[in-house]
């Protein structure tokens, strides 16, 4: 029997939130499963500083979180998958605008040297990642575990002319969680195993153009719809 004690593996799923949706949800439930995750805390932005003034409240976006993972809570039940799921309000307290670098370093700071730190996200934050703060710093504290579709691939790097392959993080880059896993940070995991398209600017559109109840309800948890409905949220005045 071995005696190497598994590293503690923590996911880090930032976002506006604005809404939250099953592309979320799912998101964590699928990195939780293949990183083997002890932890995921979802992380809502407090001042996002790309986004402009016109996000939902903070206190409507913490609330929306708070029902969306009690969804996720129960899917993870169901899938028999014993990720323990927090809302963390660190970005939320923070004065100012907030960078996911400032994060990343008070996550390691909290956990220590040695857990897994893992930033989840989406093809869209992938592709947007260049524009974020400090950005060539966060694989000095967190793994990156990117959600991407084979139609669009964004772990395809050009190669130079002496072979070496070119690009954002090309260096850290693997298709091996357990690299992941038995590492506390540096590596960047490319998946395509997880078809989901869904984005919160298209779903605020949505209620802006009164798109049908069903077809908000195949893309929002219910308890989130049922918030968004209670507080009039995305709606025209």
């Amino acid at each position: 029997m071995s005696d190497i004690k598994k590293r503690k593996s923590i996911g880090i799923l930032g976002g506006t939130f604005d809404p939250p949706h099953w592309g979320h949800l799912r998101l964590a439930e699928h990195f939780s499963r293949i990183l083997q995750l002890d932890h995921i805390i979802w992380m809502p932005a407090g001042q996002p500083w790309q986004k402009g003034s016109d996000i939902t409240p903070a206190k409507d976006r913490l609330a929306m979180s708070e029902y969306a993972i009690e969804t996720l809570h129960d899917l993870f039940v169901d899938h028999h998958i014993y990720t323990k799921i927090e809302i963390s309000t660190l970005e939320m307290a923070r004065e100012g605008p907030s960078y996911s670098i400032d994060t990343a370093k008070e996550i390691r700071a909290l956990y220590g040297p040695d857990a897994s730190i893992t930033w989840l996200m989406g093809q869209d934050s992938w592709f947007n990642l260049k524009t974020w703060h400090q950005w060539p710093e966060l694989p000095k504290y967190v793994h990156l575990a990117v959600a991407s579709r084979p139609t669009e691939d964004p772990s395809s790097f050009a190669v130079n002319a002496e072979g070496v392959k070119e690009g954002l993080f090309a260096d850290k880059r693997t298709e091996n969680p357990q690299l992941l896993q038995l590492n506390p940070y540096g590596h960047v995991l490319f998946d395509q195993n997880l078809q989901i398209n869904l984005a919160s600017s298209n779903l605020r559109d949505g209620f802006y153009n009164q798109t049908s109840w069903d077809e908000l309800a195949d893309a929002i948890p219910p308890l989130v719809l049922e918030y968004i409905e209670a507080k009039g949220l995305y709606r025209n005045t």
